[in-house]
C-alpha cells in the first residue's frame, strides 16, 4: 500500500504527471470514490454485536479528540511554540487525516468492518475539527484583525457526511440495493485506496523536506501527532481488556494518522499560519510511512 505512495511521488518527480493534477484527483476521491466506499461498506446485514462495536468506536473518538485538544495547548508551551503559530500547532496535533488516509488504510488493513468503524469514528471528528479546530486556528490571528466567520454548513453537508447518513439509513432500515446500482458503487469503492495513496505521494512530491526539517515546530508537532498521542490512545485502551480487538486496531491506526490536510484549508479560510500547517502535514505524512507499520505491531 505504501509503495503506491512511492508511485505517486515518482510520477510527479519524473514529470510523468503534473503536480497540479493532484487537485482534481483529490476532488474525485473526496466527492465520489470515498463516499461510494462508505456507502458500499454499510450494505450489510444488521448485527447486534457489530452495532455495539460501533458505539464503542464512536465513544472512543468522542473522548480521544477532546482529550488531545486539552493536552495540545500545554504541550505547545512545553515545546515553546511561539504565539502566531500555536493555534495551528494545536490543530495539527489534535486532529488526524482520518478521511483522506484513515478510511482507505482502515479498509486495506481491516476490510469492510474496519472501514465502517473508521467512518463511525469520523462523525465526532467532523463535528469537532470544523468547530474546535477552526477556533484553534483562529488563535493565530492578531488581535483586531478581521477573519472569516466560522461556518459549519459547507463542512457538515459534505459528500462524505451525506454518504454516512444515507448508508446509516440503508443499514438500520435493511433497505436492499439493486445489483445494477450496487455494482458500479462497488467498482468506484475499489478505486479509493490506490487513488488516495497515489494522491498522497503526489502531494509529498510538491513539498521540500529541507524546509520541514528546519522548522522546529513542524518536527515537534509531527512527533506529538505520530507518536505521543497514538501511544496515549493505546495506553487508555489497555485499561479496557474486553474491548473488541477490531475496535482497538481501527482506533489505534486512526489515531496514528498524520496531520489533516483540512488544517491548512482552515488556515487559509480563517487567517491562520498556513505555512506551519503545510509543513506539519507534509512532514507527518512522510514519517507516517515508518510509524504506522510500527504501531501495527501492537495489534
Amino acid at each position: 500500500m505504501f509503495l503506491l505512495i512511492g508511485v505517486g511521488f515518482l510520477a510527479v518527480r519524473l514529470r510523468l504527471l503534473p503536480a497540479e493534477s493532484s487537485k482534481p484527483m483529490s476532488t474525485l476521491l473526496m466527492k465520489i470514490t470515498l463516499p461510494a466506499t462508505v456507502f458500499a461498506s454499510m450494505i450489510r446485514p444488521f448485527e447486534a454485536e457489530f452495532f455495539r462495536s460501533g458505539l464503542t468506536a464512536f465513544f472512543l473518538s468522542a473522548v480521544l479528540f477532546p482529550l488531545y485538544a486539552a493536552l495540545s495547548l500545554p504541550l505547545s508551551r512545553l515545546f515553546r511554540v511561539p504565539e502566531g503559530r500555536r493555534g495551528m500547532w494545536c490543530c495539527c496535533t489534535t486532529f488526524c487525516n482520518n478521511g483522506f488516509m484513515g478510511y482507505p488504510v482502515a479498509y486495506a488493513l481491516f476490510g469492510d468492518d474496519g472501514l465502517v468503524l473508521a467512518v463511525i469514528m469520523g462523525i465526532p471528528f467532523n463535528l469537532l475539527i470544523y468547530s474546535l479546530g477552526a477556533r484553534m486556528v483562529c488563535m493565530d490571528i492578531p488581535k483586531g484583525s478581521a477573519s472569516a466567520p466560522l461556518s459549519l454548513r459547507a463542512a457538515l453537508f459534505s459528500p462524505i457526511n451525506a454518504a454516512i447518513v444515507l448508508s446509516l439509513i440503508f443499514y438500520f432500515g435493511q433497505i436492499p440495493v439493486p445489483d445494477p446500482i450496487l455494482t458500479p458503487i462497488q467498482h468506484l469503492s475499489n478505486v479509493t485506496t490506490p487513488l488516495s495513496m497515489l494522491v498522497t505521494g503526489m502531494n509529498l512530491a510538491q513539498g521540500k523536506v529541507s524546509d520541514a526539517l528546519r522548522d522546529r515546530d513542524a518536527i515537534s508537532a509531527s512527533g506529538v501527532r505520530l507518536l505521543i498521542f497514538p501511544v496515549l490512545a493505546w495506553a487508555i485502551m489497555c485499561f479496557f481488556p474486553n474491548l473488541n480487538p477490531l475496535v482497538v486496531g481501527v482506533t489505534l491506526i486512526t489515531m496514528a494518522m498524520p496531520a489533516p490536510a483540512a488544517s491548512t484549508i482552515l488556515g487559509e479560510q480563517y487567517g491562520g499560519c498556513t505555512q506551519l500547517g503545510a509543513r506539519i502535514v507534509f512532514l507527518s505524512s512522510l514519517l507516517c510511512i515508518l510509524t504506522i507499520p510500527l504501531f501495527s505491531l501492537l495489534l
